[in-house]
């Protein structure tokens, strides 16, 4: 099934779209479970996305936390997102993840631009403490 497809079924059935938010869980943690589902149902696809940031982050990443987050730009001159933080050891931090971010970012840039989500999802990094 395409992605565009995946996303359509998302967008016309909520218990699918409760089910798969549901399974974001047990790869990320979510700093406000509400907010985060509210933005997601405007823009379902973000779960296509974050399906595929999986697969990379297990890959670069594998004894990180990773933690999502909706970000209100109050101003509103820019975009509401959901900013997905990779918390890693400080050695880590130093040592090649603006690498991986930026080699994460520019494969999955085709998926975000077939989702039209280039805007809507921002990948950081901090320092797990």
């Amino acid at each position: 099934m395409n992605e565009l497809t995946q996303v359509d079924l998302l967008n016309n059935d909520l218990a699918l779209f409760n089910i798969e938010f549901n399974n974001l869980k047990k790869f990320y943690t979510f700093y406000d479970e509400n907010e985060i589902w509210n933005f997601i149902k405007i823009h379902p696809g973000i779960i296509v996305l974050l399906n595929e940031y999986e697969k990379y982050l297990k890959k670069y990443f594998s004894n990180a936390v990773f933690e999502l987050r909706f970000d209100e730009d109050c101003s509103g001159t820019w975009f509401d997102l959901i900013v997905l933080t990779v918390w890693v050891d400080e050695e880590t931090f130093y040592n090649g993840s603006m690498e991986y971010i930026s080699k994460i970012n520019r494969e999955l840039r085709p998926l975000r631009r077939k989702l039209n989500l280039l805007g809507e999802v921002s990948l950081t990094k901090r320092i797990l403490k």
